[in-house]
């Protein structure tokens, strides 16, 4: 398909148009807007070549830079997973390479938490050397689970969208018996992990769970949503009780430990720092009359609001556009199962890595995994396609629509 398949995928109509639009203008705002602006409102910088967050005048900086070949990428990653779609079986593949990640992340989880009982720091040389390292941190007795990460919280990061992903697999009943244990041992490290992003975002992701329609998929997956929701309200309220009849001293433990992980966190030194960027990017926003500052002229402690500062009403405006038509269309009933069952799961796990965006990320970029659920969750296009025979043995899918 070539170049007319990656150009078909930003083509007016689909989903990804209004994300090369909002590439398209915030590679443009990232070059232009500091200039234009400069010295118009005070901004806490993405810039390497400073040590220290500190307050300074709107002007360019590395994170311009940095966050446009980011955009740019993930338009790439994007296009390239949609056009490749576009060929029977490749669903198929996309889940196959999701559960190999999946596998790969539980193991490095799994390392983390016999390394640190053993004393060792197996996972130190492919972990990422520009970011301070805080792994092998315990709270409340417990290590604070990292991976393959830098800290504890890009890992939550990182493993919720593919437990969502994995866990809507097993309720509609695609591989189940390889979904099903997946999702149960990234889920568990995500209790196990101690991280404040994971707990909220899991919390967060319990209420689209329970009004999701996983019936427009299978019309199994109801029974299998009831049982889940059943015997995790169960085991939950069981195990509360068992702890507080026979384990009374674990109870103040655990609160210690909630209160550590979650509700002290907005009154910690991290949390003061990261609502005051917060609300030095509204403030921005304000201070352009809505245009925004430019792409990677600012940090702050919420996509939201990294969106709204940067990009401006426009940019609002194409995301927005581009998350709606790839979240809400209707996935079409034509397709086979197979597809429309992973093409359903990633619009979940979409939501989650948005949950958890929303929640802690300080720059634009949601990460290539998100683009590649985007491409699967928008690629089925409502109308019939014809199929017709690709060189290479495979068979294109909506070539020509």
């Amino acid at each position: 398909m070539g170049g007319k398949g990656l150009a078909d995928a930003v083509s007016q109509g689909k989903p990804g148009f209004w994300l090369f639009c909002t590439c398209l203008w915030g590679v443009t705002g990232a070059i232009m807007l500091p200039r234009l602006l400069s010295g118009a409102t005070l901004v806490f910088p993405v810039d390497r070549s400073s040590q220290f967050i500190v307050l300074q005048p709107l002007g360019p900086v590395s994170g311009n830079l940095s966050q446009t070949i980011y955009c740019i990428a993930d338009v790439i990653v994007y296009c390239s997973m949609f056009a490749f779609l576009q060929y029977r079986g490749v669903y198929r593949t996309l889940a196959n390479a999701i559960f190999l990640l999946a596998s790969l992340d539980v193991l490095a989880g799994v390392i983390d938490i016999v390394a640190h009982a053993a004393g060792l720091d197996v996972l130190s040389a492919i972990k990422t050397a520009q970011f301070a390292d805080l792994t092998g941190q315990e709270m409340a007795g417990m290590v604070r689970i990292s991976g393959t990460f830098s800290e504890t919280s890009g890992f939550a990061a990182f493993t919720l969208p593919i437990f969502v992903f994995c866990l809507n697999l097993w309720l509609v009943g695609y591989r189940p018996k390889l979904a099903g244990p997946l999702s149960i041992a990234t889920g568990s490290l995500l209790l196990l992990s101690t991280s404040g992003t994971a707990y909220v975002g899991l919390g967060a992701y319990q209420l689209v769970l329970f009004f999701s329609r996983p019936a427009v998929i299978s019309r199994f997956a109801p029974v299998r949503k009831q049982r889940l929701c059943v015997i995790s309200a169960c085991a939950g309220l069981l195990g509360v009780l068992y702890v507080i009849v026979f384990l009374p001293g674990v109870v103040k433990v655990l609160s210690d430990f909630v209160d550590a992980a979650i509700l002290s966190k907005a009154g910690s030194d991290s949390g003061v720092e990261r609502m005051g960027w917060n609300s030095q990017g509204i403030t921005n926003f304000f201070d352009t009359y809505g245009i925004g500052v430019g792409l990677g002229s600012i940090r702050a402690s919420s996509f939201l609001v990294v969106l709204v500062a940067s990009l401006g009403v426009v940019g609002v405006v194409c995301y927005g556009t581009f998350l709606g038509k790839t979240l809400l269309t209707p996935v079409p009933g034509h397709y086979p199962f197979a597809e429309r069952a992973i093409a359903y799961a990633a619009r979940h796990a979409m939501i989650a890595t948005l949950i958890v965006a929303s929640a802690s990320l300080s720059v634009f970029e949601l990460g290539t995994c998100f683009y590649l659920f985007a491409a699967a969750a928008g690629a089925l296009s409502p109308r019939v396609p014809r199929r017709v025979p690709a060189r290479g043995g495979w068979v294109a899918r909506g070539a020509h629509e």
